[in-house]
């Protein structure tokens, strides 16, 4: 049976019509996909107390939406724009008074900073050439600030859009609480249709894959900023509530608390106590640095049958390939991935043997079975 050309066009230019349809919407939502990424994220792993606060509204949307968008912004975005804030007035006190000590000549070093063992002497030595002019120093010192100085604005810009983004994902995810039911028998459906009857299994594997890291990154936040705080309260550092809550926020980095522990430590070592700066290295490195390998597998494991290793390279290779966003998106994506390829080599064998380790033998029976 031959098929005519006329045939042929009216479907290729629909099928055409449809991509450029689609290629058109892809630009129009490209450039808020991060945040509403973000959002459905928070939606999903606080969609549980939702539905309680919604009971508690009698099955008001609208007001526990809100409600939940405030107590998200009070947990989220405010700490943010304070630190940030802070971090700013800080840094300004602080280019103030270095540029106050320079106003009156080339300054001298702090006595404890020259007084260091093997590396005083050195600091002192270059610090002396620096106040002298030393044409071949300052080259030196320029080609390292340059970057520095590039990496701290691109820094500051990233936080910027990143606490931007944030508020507009606390937006969209206000949208995706009072429309949640619906767009879940959407993404339902479309599993169905791509993956057949295992569409929802593939979608309880992904939002449990996304709640146990976020869990494990917000256990392991909360655990390290508790183990902070009691570590300077024990050493007696000023404020230590104020950098227990600091080191919550710099856990998402590794070795995060470590950060400000060390520079916390070398102000106690300045300030004569010696022993209390080697117990808040230590304890900072040691005990609040550990909790972190030791936590976080153990939340996101409990919340997804991935295997461990699986779930390692999935936050290490998702963060390095698409920022933190890929440290909650990786391991899902091998969540699923994993799931597909499990299902398509066993599913289709019937009574698949499950691999078990041959029970203990006793000594008796070695024995027997060697006679």
């Amino acid at each position: 049976m031959r098929i005519k050309t006329s045939e042929l066009i009216n479907p290729a230019l629909g099928l055409l019509g449809i991509l450029l349809l689609f290629a058109m919407a892809w630009q129009v939502m490209r450039p808020f996909l991060g945040a509403i990424i973000w959002a459905a994220i928070l939606v999903l792993v606080t969609w549980q107390p939702y539905l309680h606060v919604r009971r508690w509204c009698g099955g008001r949307s609208l007001i526990a939406a809100l409600l939940m968008l405030l107590l998200m912004t009070c947990l989220l975005l405010v700490p943010l724009i304070v630190g940030g804030s802070q971090f700013v007035e800080q840094a300004g006190a602080t280019v103030v008074r270095v540029r106050d000590a320079f106003s009156h000549g080339w300054p001298e070093l702090p006595g404890w900073l020259v007084k260091l063992p093997f590396v005083g002497s050195q600091i002192s030595k270059y610090w002396a050439l620096l106040g002298s002019g030393d044409p071949e120093l300052l080259a030196k010192v320029r080609e390292y600030v340059s970057p520095v100085a590039s990496f701290l604005l691109g820094l500051l810009g990233t936080l910027g859009r990143g606490v931007l983004e944030l508020g507009l994902s606390l937006l969209i995810a206000l949208v995706l609480y009072l429309e949640g039911e619906t767009l879940l028998c959407w993404l339902r459906a479309l599993m169905t249709k791509l993956a057949g009857r295992r569409g929802n299994e593939l979608l309880h594997i992904a939002g449990s894959s996304i709640r146990g890291v976020v869990n494990g990154f917000v256990g392991t936040a909360l655990v390290q900023g508790a183990l902070a705080y009691v570590g300077y309260l024990i050493a007696g550092v000023p404020n230590a509530a104020t950098f227990g809550f600091a080191s919550c926020f710099l856990s998402v980095l590794p070795g995060g608390p470590s950060l400000l522990g060390l520079p916390v430590a070398a102000w106690l070592y300045h300030g004569g106590s010696p022993g209390w700066a080697i117990f808040v290295a230590v304890w900072m490195v040691g005990i609040v640095g550990s909790a972190d390998n030791v936590v976080k597998p153990l939340l996101i494991g409990k919340n997804s049958d991935l295997p461990f290793a699986l779930i390692m390279f999935g936050v290490l290779g998702g963060a390095a390939s698409m920022g933190i966003l890929g440290v909650f998106l990786g391991p899902t994506l091998l969540a699923v991935c994993y799931a597909i390829a499990k299902g398509w080599l066993f599913d289709a064998i019937p009574n698949t043997p499950q691999l078990q380790a041959p029970p203990a033998s006793s000594g008796s029976g070695d024995e027997d079975a060697a006679r």
